[in-house]
């Protein structure tokens, strides 16, 4: 059944959304669970995100990336959050070498925060969607890294197209 799928640029308006998905348990287990999240913390971490980019910092310097980010949105409900950057912009969560992964690379991280949209086959339709209309228009491959447990995860990403590597799954 296909749904009326959109995407909004995030805003702060979106924070109190975002807290309220991050701390829900079908998140929480692969997304930050160690991270007791607060309005200040979302600010924090997500307000660069509004301005299209995310700040590292070594330990000689700043530097700022670009980061698109996203509400996804289905039949005007708000039901998820997506993003996407060049791969080889930041370094990895987990330990795997980036420098295997094609040049043109971009990696994806997104949940589908609602619950009551969670596997009715929104979140496949949403994710292909958004790599079409956004991701492919830049980058020629995606890359995601969920967590190896997150079974519902993979199961969406090997239907929308991609492809196992090792313990990485990336699309081509």
């Amino acid at each position: 059944m296909n749904k009326n799928i959109t995407f909004k640029a995030l805003k702060e308006e979106h924070f109190l959304l975002l807290l309220k998905w991050v701390e829900t348990s079908h998140i929480k287990k692969w997304w930050d669970a160690d991270i007791n999240w607060t309005p200040e913390l979302i600010e924090k971490k997500y307000s660069n995100y509004v301005k299209g980019f995310k700040r590292l910092k070594s330990k000689t310097q700043i530097i700022e990336k670009p980061m698109h980010a996203f509400i996804i949105n289905c039949d005007r409900v708000d039901i998820g959050y997506i993003q996407y950057y060049n791969k080889h912009d930041f370094p990895p969560e987990q330990v795997y070498n980036t420098l295997e992964l094609p040049e043109s690379c971009a990696a994806i991280d997104w949940y589908i925060g609602e619950l009551n949209y969670v596997g009715k086959g929104v979140g496949s339709q949403a994710l292909n969607i958004f790599l079409n209309k956004f991701v492919f228009k830049v980058y020629e491959n995606a890359f995601v890294d969920p967590g190896i447990a997150n079974v519902c995860a993979i199961r969406v990403y090997e239907k929308v197209g991609f492809k196992k590597l090792w313990k990485v799954i990336v699309r081509f």
